[in-house]
């Protein structure tokens, strides 16, 4: 029925810092929206047809995540993730191998919303399948 999740869309406080942000993190901005002439939103292209799209709220509070925890992006290679992430001095927690078997590591935007970028192995459960894993969070 479905073929993927097409974009996840975020608020922010600030656009421009936002799409510094998610820039350097290899998107790039496929178009933008205005308001009555005004910036404000984009839409950021991570992989061919997946997209994060913005939109500016300068009274944004602080994030509460009811119900939606954090979004996830996939690599083939997370070790020239890191790498690219410490040249462009973006902060992560180190790598570490979560419950699923996938490589995972995480970040925090401009505005405080947490995101996973995971890297499947051999043995990663979305892979495999199987039965039910202990969650050790």
């Amino acid at each position: 029925m479905f073929k993927r999740i097409a974009h996840v869309c975020l608020n922010t406080r600030d656009l421009k810092q936002s799409i510094a942000y998610y820039t350097k993190l290899g998107c790039t901005v496929k178009f933008t929206f205005t308001r009555k002439g005004a910036d404000a939103g984009a839409y950021l292209e991570m992989a061919p047809e997946q997209y994060i799209e913005i939109f500016e709220n300068p009274d944004l509070g602080p994030v509460v995540n009811n119900g939606f925890a954090h979004f996830c992006l996939q690599t083939d290679d997370i070790d020239t993730v890191m790498g690219n992430l410490t040249a462009a001095g973006i902060l992560f927690t180190p790598k570490r191998l979560g419950c699923d078997n996938t490589l995972q590591i995480w970040l925090t935007d401009p505005d405080g919303n947490r995101f996973e970028i995971h890297q499947y192995t051999g043995k990663s459960a979305q892979l495999t399948g199987g039965a039910a894993i202990e969650a050790d969070w």
